[in-house]
């Protein structure tokens, strides 16, 4: 089965590597549903069939047959759901902040290996889940930021293990003081706890990719309801020019309130250097400088 360019993808074949993410993964699992986005050459799937039963989302309708065929003649310990779709086309879960009703939500067709080894396939009016969830996924690089932001955001989402291009896993992971500290950081430290677990060479993969991936966990904070869009907005203005002095990208937003005073007294109250850049300040202090922004507005 030939790699497809159109759907980036890259398919991981160190069994090596392949048993470290489903050891990963096993840590995290306590009871909830797990899900895979891209099945792939169903390799990883195998695996993560022996922890729990499992939903595989895959816009390759090719990889859907291959797979299933693949697995018609293997006996597995839990049941596996092959789901045929664009998943970035469906909601990630059904919550209040889920712009489309239950109602209307996009059909997909979902593959089921039944235990006959005959597949069964539904018409299925589709959301990511429906109840809280582990994800598992080596994710295609061209996708990667969006689905876990997605991920970041569903409150249904408990945690997650993903390999993405290593560039993109040093934003999600940095810490305050880190030159790849940015919104990403802050947005991933807010959620929950995450994690830099270890690089991927490009010879574990076929085709080879051009890049080093990198695979990286996260757990929700069990309090975990949802990042404010009113947090996002200000973390974009914050590093909206990076190298940038904090106080002039932000100043735009206080000066609009007609509350510059209002900002030169936060900067003091918490101890913040009128000449630090962005990447200085810890996610703390983000939520503190947000908190007093919303005591305004409010």
């Amino acid at each position: 089965m030939r790699a497809k360019k159109c759907f980036g993808q890259n398919f991981l074949k160190d069994p090596f590597i392949l048993e470290k993410i489903v050891q990963v993964s096993a840590e995290l699992l306590q009871g909830q549903k797990l899900i895979e986005i891209g099945v792939g050459l169903g390799d990883l799937s195998e695996r993560l069939l022996s922890l729990s039963s499992l939903t595989t989302y895959e816009i390759d309708a090719d990889l859907c047959s291959f797979v299933l065929q693949k697995f018609s003649s293997r006996k597995f310990a839990h049941p596996f759901s092959l789901v045929h779709c664009d998943v970035l086309s469906i909601p990630f879960s059904i919550d209040s902040s889920s712009s489309l009703p239950k109602e209307v939500a996009k059909q997909t067709l979902r593959i089921t290996a039944s235990d006959d080894k005959k597949s069964r396939i539904e018409s299925k009016q589709g959301w990511l889940a429906n109840e809280p969830y582990i994800l598992v996924s080596n994710l295609p690089y061209n996708i990667a930021t969006r689905v876990v932001l997605n991920l970041l955001h569903d409150p249904l989402c408990e945690g997650f293990v993903v390999m993405t291009q290593k560039e993109v896993a040093l934003k999600f992971c940095a810490d305050n003081l880190s030159s790849d500290f940015c919104a990403l950081s802050v947005i991933a430290q807010s959620a929950g706890e995450i994690t830099l677990l270890f690089d991927v060479g490009k010879e574990s993969f076929d085709p080879m990719p051009k890049v080093t991936s990198s695979v990286f966990t996260h757990k929700k904070f069990k309090d975990f309801t949802h990042i404010e869009s009113g947090f996002e907005s200000m973390l974009k203005a914050a590093f909206s020019s990076p190298r940038k002095k904090l106080y002039n990208n932000l100043l735009p937003i206080f000066q609009k309130i007609e509350q510059k005073n209002l900002l030169d007294k936060i900067f003091a109250q918490e101890s913040i250097a009128l000449n630090a850049r962005p990447h200085q300040i810890s996610t703390q202090k983000y939520h503190h400088i947000y908190n007093t922004l919303k005591d305004f507005y409010e």
